[in-house]
């Protein structure tokens, strides 16, 4: 979990110096499976999580309750990051879960029309016992804490991480150009 929390952390400092270019290195292969999943998309308030205008200026209609629904029916399993980016031109989310038997599945989702444009799988054994002990006892998956915080601060979710040694859901949001982060206590569903 680490090396995945260092890893939205450059993607993060990229973005704010408005290269965007890091998160590119954590996007899976070309020869990776490609596969659509059947998404509804819906309206949605513009406080929900996800839910907003891609930094491309096309329409989004998958929000990010959508994209989890989508990269779960790819890749079974607890979610334990999402986030909005945008590469090749256009939005997409990156969903990264968590299977029974320990694999990693980072499934790559359009954010305008809810296919799966890549999965990547890999398996850390390590990473899998921490994201775990993590959320032991939890009663706030990720789409529940990034509804707490868009109910705890304006403006639109684009990133929610599980940081393993603070045990805490990070959910970024950005308002106005602005970015913000909001903790969410896994165990309680309560901000900070």
């Amino acid at each position: 979990m680490r090396r995945k929390t260092l890893i939205a952390t450059a993607a993060a400092v990229a973005v704010l110096a408005g290269t965007g270019g890091v998160a590119a290195a954590t996007m899976a292969d070309d020869d990776d499976r490609r596969r659509p999943a059947a998404v509804a998309a819906d309206d949605r308030d513009d406080r929900d999580a996800g839910d907003d205008r891609p930094r491309d200026g096309g329409t989004r209609t998958v929000n990010l309750a959508d994209a989890v629904t989508a990269a779960r029916a790819e890749a079974p399993g607890t979610v334990v990051s999402a986030e909005l980016d945008e590469d090749r031109g256009r939005a997409e989310w990156e969903v990264e879960t968590l299977a029974e038997d320990g694999t990693w599945h980072e499934v790559t989702i359009d954010a305008a029309n809810g296919k799966v444009v890549a999965t990547r799988e890999e398996r850390d054994q390590e990473d899998a016992d921490e994201a775990r002990d993590a959320l032991r006892g939890s009663r706030a998956d990720l789409v529940e804490a990034a509804k707490a915080a868009a109910g705890a601060r304006p403006g639109t979710v684009t990133s929610v991480s599980l940081d393993d040694e603070t045990r805490a859901w990070e959910v970024e949001l950005t308002e106005n150009g602005a970015e913000h982060e909001v903790r969410v206590d896994p165990a309680t569903g309560d901000t900070a």
